[in-house]
This record gives C-alpha cells, structure tokens and sequence, in this order.
C-alpha cells in the first residue's frame, strides 16, 4: 500500500497499519465513498490518488472538469473514480449535484476547495477591497457550508459519518503579516462552522473535523529558509490516518496532519 512509504514520522505508524489497512481489506466487497470538492489539482488530487489506491469510490469534484485533463486522464483509468462539476458560488449547482447522488451514502465528506490569494493591498485593513470580501467568504465559508446542507442526508446514510475541512492557514492564527485578512477571517469563519456543525449533528453519530495540512507547496514555490514544508504525500496520508481514526470527542476540533491537536 503506496501510504505506508510516505510515514516518517514514528507515532502514526501502527494506526496507517492497523486501521487504514483496514479500509483498504474492507473496500474489496463494499467499497466505501468520498466526495472531494477541489479535486483537479494540488491537495485535492492527491486526495483523490490516496483514495483510489485504498479502493474507495471517489466522487471528484472541481469548477471546471472540462478542462482537468490530469484529473479527467486519471479517472479514465480507474472505474471508481467519478469526476463531477461542483462550483462553490453555484448554490443550484451543488444541490443539482446532490440531487444526482441522492440514493449514494458518503462515507466522507471532504471540503478542500476554496479561495487562497495574498500578499494583498486589497486585503490590508485600511484598504479593503469590499467585492473581493464578499467573493472570499462566498467561497471560504458560504460555498463548503452549502456542501455541507445539500450532502448531510449522504453523510448520515454512510458508515464513517465524516464531514472534513481543510483550513491551510490556522484560520485566525495562521500567516502573521498583513496583506491576508480576507483569506484568514474568511477560512476563521470556517472553522467555526465546522464546530457548529459539530454541535448539530452530534446525535446523529456525524464526525467533524478541520484538518490543517502543514506548509505544503504546491505551486511550485520555494521553500524559504527555516520554513517547515511537508511532502504532499504525507500530508495527506497524514490526515487520511486522521480521519480513518477520528472519534466523536475530537469532533468540532482542528487537528493537524501529523495527528497534533490544534484547538
């Protein structure tokens, strides 16, 4: 299993052995589903390979599938990969979406799209660019917390019952310097909901968890001097382990991909 090579770290070890190599056993006859907006690069496609290799059936989601070539090419050659259009913005959209997969339950449900730009003057206090405030909060905190309404009759269908975000940034701690308010206070907002939809659906046995990836390029920048990056297959298998191991008292909680509570 392609997860295991990526470990470098010694605490998570015997859970990837014990506990994602279950998965993998348990997909054989009932494969489980995730559902992954973001899926046509960067994070979410890795999401999308790791999962595929554990035998899961990906739902795989971007704004423009059309033009995935790399995701589109990547599903050609694995029937448990679906690709599917999902816009944040488009609210009809999402529910259309939802609407097709109806009768599926998603065992995962895997908010890792959203909007990241910065260093910005429109995004100092003092000069804020008030149109970019509503586009970066429609698509931060609106779009993922539209997924989640349109997809919780999905999620509580499943087995697993988890509905995950990604907060790349720590949300209101993350990136001291200015230039980034929009894109911090908008992923803020997120993790907030996610708590409060912890809070929600409690009883109904559904896990919540904000998952913070750790420093990962994945544009092709350079790493700065005493940046601590992570590889982007062990921040994923990383968090993978996260979820597979997730317990109702971690829900509404921020972990981060080394299994290292947040908050």
């Amino acid at each position: 299993m392609r997860m295991q090579n990526h470990y470098k770290f010694i605490p998570l070890i015997t859970l990837l052995l014990s506990g994602v190599a279950g998965m993998a056993t348990a997909a054989d006859d009932a494969a489980p589903t995730v559902l992954i907006t973001g899926s046509n690069r960067g994070l979410g496609f890795e999401f999308v390979k790791q999962y595929t290799d554990l035998g899961w059936n990906v739902i795989a989601t971007c704004r423009d599938p059309d033009s995935a070539d790399e995701l589109n090419d990547f599903a050609a050659r694995h029937d448990n990969v679906a690709v599917e259009y999902l816009d944040l913005l488009d609210h009809e959209g999402i529910d259309a979406l939802a609407d097709k997969y109806k009768e599926q339950p998603i065992d995962v449900l895997l908010n890792n799209a959203g909007l990241m730009r910065g260093p910005d003057l429109y995004q100092m206090i003092g000069s804020i660019d008030y149109d970019q405030f509503d586009r970066f909060y429609r698509i931060n905190a609106m779009g993922p917390l539209k997924v989640i309404e349109s997809f919780y009759p999905n999620v509580k269908a499943g087995n697993l019952k988890i509905m995950a975000a990604l907060t790349t940034g720590q949300g209101e701690d993350g990136i001291p310097v200015p230039g980034f308010s929009l894109y911090k206070t908008s992923k803020a907002a997120l993790d907030s909901i996610q708590r409060e939809v912890a809070i929600r659906w409690k009883r109904q046995g559904v896990k919540v968890v904000t998952l913070q990836p750790g420093r990962v390029l994945t544009h092709g920048e350079s790493a700065g001097p005493e940046q601590n990056t992570v590889d982007i297959e062990d921040s994923i298998s990383g968090m993978l382990v996260v979820m597979d191991n997730l317990t109702m008292d971690q829900s509404g909680h921020t972990i981060n991909w080394d299994g290292s509570l947040v908050h």
